[in-house]
């Protein structure tokens, strides 16, 4: 048994490529679009159709169908009373323990599953080729109701194509899959209760096994030999000593997705009382200071502490630029650039969503949500940490924990 523990000193190989899209996992249709647009100009051949399978590439015409008609309905409508598919109230997540896998055979699933729920007139629209209508030909609430299902499968397919690209880098985050720490920590499992393994029953046995390997790979990044550990340790009731080697990885690897590392903590932060200032380059615009100003000084309160944005003039400090067609993002953890998409709104929802997340990776937090490619299951897979935390989810807001992660890393400054 020491010689199969021995197996867990191997080095996690897995580790953040700089390769891989910046792409959360509730970024929505027309993110994903301009995303693609844009890799397509960079000339990525194998991002293009022909390398796609069929069950991809009708998803993505029909959801680009619909954004095509929606826009047509949206010329002739006010501000007020436009056809928008996402909204605070409509906010989706991930969860952990019910994550989303998705491939090409499941989303084809999926899509010939919403095409029976579609009135024959709406399919008729999505999959034909004719003039797109000025009208839903419904009530706005069914209409909605119905083109949520579509986009969605539109997303997973998009998201499907963006990503398949990176497959490879995609294999190597499996070995930071956090589920296995959260299911034992989530039902208090701990070592003794693994002392006899006769004891458990099945089904209960099965999944303690499952996280079990999951923490030997937090630790090793070699799912075989994971699994050959977890295979004789069963065989030799070792499945305590196994817990007790193998936890502490686990547990390094979980808070890995919350915690502020110490090279990305910020030096310019002052913190008074119960006031964190932080610099912000003045933008040179004036709408978008109260744009910042309602979001991020809206969003970083927790009691009676909160964030003031000091504006004026940095050489280092963070600023806010917009590009066209660009996916959000900052520059690195405690990084000075958040780059916008000038292509969408400030007013819209998603906007103000994701400047406030981005405002978190100035400050030094990860994201909290997981993705990879599962070999076994020939998918990928993610899943949000916490659906409640604005760096995990935007179903998510500011929490006690960021408040105190803070404190822990700017409050002695």
């Amino acid at each position: 048994m020491k010689a199969l523990i021995s197996l867990l000193a191997l080095s996690v190989t897995a580790s953040a490529m700089a390769a891989r899209p910046h792409l959360d996992l509730d970024t929505t249709s027309a993110e994903y679009e301009q995303f693609l647009n844009k890799q397509i100009k960079k000339n990525h051949n194998k991002m293009m159709e022909v390398d796609l399978e069929p069950e991809i590439i009708r998803s993505m015409k029909i959801g680009q169908r619909l954004s095509q008609w929606i826009a047509k309905i949206n010329e002739t409508r006010t501000p007020t009373t436009s056809i928008r598919l996402t909204s605070p109230q409509t906010r989706t997540s991930h969860p952990i323990d019910k994550p989303s896998i998705y491939n090409p055979k499941i989303i084809g699933a999926e899509y010939d599953t919403i095409l029976t729920t579609l009135p024959n007139d709406m399919e008729a629209v999505l999959t034909g080729t004719d003039e797109l209508p000025t009208t839903p030909g419904m009530d706005d609430a069914a209409f909605i109701l119905l083109a949520r299902t579509v986009d969605r499968n539109y997303q997973s397919a998009a998201r499907y194509k963006s990503l398949n690209p990176y497959r490879e880098e995609y294999k190597g985050q499996a070995a930071l899959d956090v589920r296995g720490y959260y299911y034992l920590n989530t039902n208090k499992i701990t070592a003794e209760d693994l002392k006899d393994v006769a004891s458990i029953p099945a089904n209960k046995l099965t999944l303690i096994t499952e996280a079990l390997s999951r923490n030997c790979l937090n630790g090793s990044g070699d799912q075989l030999a994971c699994d050959s550990l977890i295979a004789q340790a069963i065989k030799v009731n070792a499945l305590g000593e196994v817990y007790k080697q193998t936890i502490v990885a686990a547990r390094e690897n979980w808070y890995s997705f919350f915690l502020i590392a110490p090279e990305s903590k910020r030096t310019d932060v002052t913190w008074v009382g119960n006031i964190m200032t932080v610099p912000f380059n003045t933008p040179e615009i004036a709408k978008f200071i109260p744009y910042l100003q309602d979001n991020i000084q809206d969003e970083y309160r927790f009691n009676d502490w909160a964030l003031k944005l000091g504006f004026g003039t940095y050489a280092n400090g963070p600023r806010l630029v917009f590009k066209a067609g660009e996916v959000p993002h900052v520059n690195g953890l405690g990084g000075n650039e958040i780059t916008m998409d000038s292509n969408q709104p400030i007013e819209e929802y998603e906007s103000q969503w994701t400047i406030r997340h981005e405002f978190g990776h100035v400050l030094g937090f990860p994201d909290c949500y997981h993705e990879f490619f599962d070999e076994k299951l020939g998918a990928f897979v993610n899943y949000q940490l916490d659906v409640t935390d604005l760096m995990c989810s935007r179903a998510g807001n500011f929490k006690e924990r960021m408040y105190t992660e803070l404190k822990e890393a700017y409050g002695s400054n």
